[in-house]
């Protein structure tokens, strides 16, 4: 069958008018690449037709064409033609395609073919293909009109459908990120408040709600000043942020919930950047419990320290420390350690208590002792006792170190000076004996589970003690191990046998006079 060229069937410019009507009465891309093929075979009464965008060359719309021809896939083998007005722009109509030098055999049979470029402003996004199997002179003139006329039309639907989607689904995007940033607010353990350029509160996450007591909705859209009610002091960092060139700021602040309960708060602005100016991110973090159980270790520490120091005028300083430590590891029991052990006695003090007043008495002891414990320490002696008028001292056990006897020899020349100094500020002659003796002890815990003390028992002890008792006033007598120990000794040494308290023999001993003998006068 042939048709005349330029002839229209009656009813396709009808036809058209209703084509254009569809193709603006939807938005969805799918729908109106399917409508404007359709439309098309309709209006130009072809037999088959395909719909192919640009992008890849992919097949979006298909009629009458074999299965595997499946839209949205890309057209592995579209008509040659196609790929001609893809690339030129330009229409191509042929009323016997058998013959026409521009048509491939791949056309499966057409005998009339059109192929109209979909074209937006200068951009050709896709192609129209239309043939017919059956049909000579199937295009007409009037057909090519209607078509590139259909096919204007269509392109400017497919387009506007096609940014449709991309701006619906960028909203989807946005809404999406929206919904996952609220998510990560929600999950924020800190609380969250965003301002706007123009200071206004944007974001109030739940944490916020929590910290504050206040919900989002009623304090969402108010200007920053809003949370002075709450934070005194915000106003003014705010003010400063900015002030400062809107970097960032950290601060610790005093603030209130809206019930009343007292908070501290740690704040951190940063700058947040948007197309309308610079806003404001703050995190807020409810530092409350961290500071009071702050204030609290300190209280805590303060009043150990208080405890310590009182106890450690009645206790080793070591045995104090073990007691704070861990209450329970202080047991009775003992070990057999090395150490030099030290007594100092007030020479002829019976005498000098039975001719003053008591509260002198007191004066003088309390004087020589604070000066006499000081110089104890100094050279790292554990005082274990005082006794009357004298005391015992330390050196090694708990931690022994190979200058014992240095340390103790030392701490007995500092002793006489230290006595020789107060002599006349305290308007009466005051001397003192040294005794040092050097050798294995038993240090520990002495006493029961209800009293005990930390003291040395041994020979070395009762030794000392002798010596001190044998030594006249002013002199410091060592033993052998204790001399052989702390050399060299600055001072005279003297060797001489002394006779102690309890022992039939002359004790091997040696006499350290400091200032040889020269007393200071009153």
């Amino acid at each position: 069958m042939r048709r005349q060229a330029g002839l229209a069937a009656p009813g396709k410019s009808l036809r058209l008018a209703r084509a254009v009507q569809l193709l603006g009465a939807s938005l969805d891309l799918a729908a109106v690449l399917k409508t404007a093929l359709e439309l098309a075979v309709d209006v130009t009464d072809a037999e088959r037709g395909m719909l192919v965008l640009a992008d890849g060359q992919r097949l979006a719309a298909a009629h009458g064409f074999h299965p595997m021809h499946a839209a949205g896939e890309p057209a592995a083998a579209p008509p040659p033609i196609v790929a001609l007005v893809l690339e030129t722009g330009e229409p191509v109509f042929s009323s016997d395609a058998q013959r026409d030098p521009r048509c491939s055999k791949e056309l499966h049979g057409a005998r009339s073919l059109a192929c109209v470029p979909l074209r937006v402003r200068e951009e050709v996004i896709g192609a129209v293909y239309l043939d017919s199997r059956s049909e000579l002179m199937l295009f007409g003139q009037h057909d090519r009109e209607l078509l590139i006329a259909l096919t204007s039309q269509a392109a400017l639907a497919i387009e506007n459908a096609r940014l449709f989607k991309e701006e619906r689904e960028r909203l989807a995007r946005i809404t999406a990120l929206q919904a996952f940033q609220t998510r990560i607010l929600e999950a924020i353990a800190n609380g969250v408040i965003t301002f706007s350029p123009r200071r206004r509160i944007t974001t109030f996450n739940r944490a916020a709600e929590a910290t504050f007591g206040i919900k989002a909705e009623k304090i969402a859209g108010k200007t920053a000043a809003a949370l002075a009610k709450a934070i005194p002091d915000f106003p003014e960092l705010f003010e400063t942020f900015f002030a400062s060139g809107a970097v960032q700021l950290r601060a610790e602040v005093e603030a209130r919930r809206s019930d009343g309960t007292e908070l501290v708060l740690e704040m951190r602005l940063s700058p947040l950047a948007s197309d309308e100016g610079t806003g404001v991110a703050m995190v807020v973090t409810d530092v409350t419990k961290q500071r009071r159980l702050e204030q609290a270790h300190e209280a805590e520490l303060a009043r150990s320290r208080r405890i310590g120091e009182t106890f450690s005028r009645y206790l080793a300083p070591h045995v104090v420390k073990s007691l704070m430590n861990d209450p329970a590891s202080v047991e009775l029991g003992g070990q057999r350690q090395r150490a030099t052990m030290l007594f100092a006695d007030i020479c002829r003090f019976t005498s000098l208590s039975a001719r003053l007043p008591a509260e002198k008495v007191v004066e003088i002891l309390n004087t020589y002792f604070e000066e006499a414990v000081r110089i104890v320490f100094e050279h790292d002696g554990l005082l274990d006792k005082f006794y009357g008028d004298g005391l015992m001292a330390v050196f090694g056990p708990p931690l022994v170190r190979d200058d014992d006897a240095a340390r103790a020899v030392a701490t007995a020349v500092r002793l006489h000076e230290a006595v020789a100094r107060m002599t006349p500020l305290l308007g009466e002659p005051l001397a003192i004996s040294v005794g040092l003796a050097t050798g294995e002890v038993v240090a520990g815990h002495i006493g029961s589970t209800m009293r005990m003390d930390y003291t040395v028992i041994g020979d070395a002890v009762n030794l000392a003690n002798g010596l001190q008792s044998a030594a006249p006033p002013g002199s410091i007598y060592c033993d052998e191990e204790t001399i052989a120990r702390a050399s060299p000794i600055a001072l005279p040494v003297h060797r001489l046998g002394a006779r102690i308290k309890g022992r039939d023999e002359l004790i091997p001993a040696y006499a350290i006079l400091p200032n040889e003998l020269v007393r200071p006068r009153i």
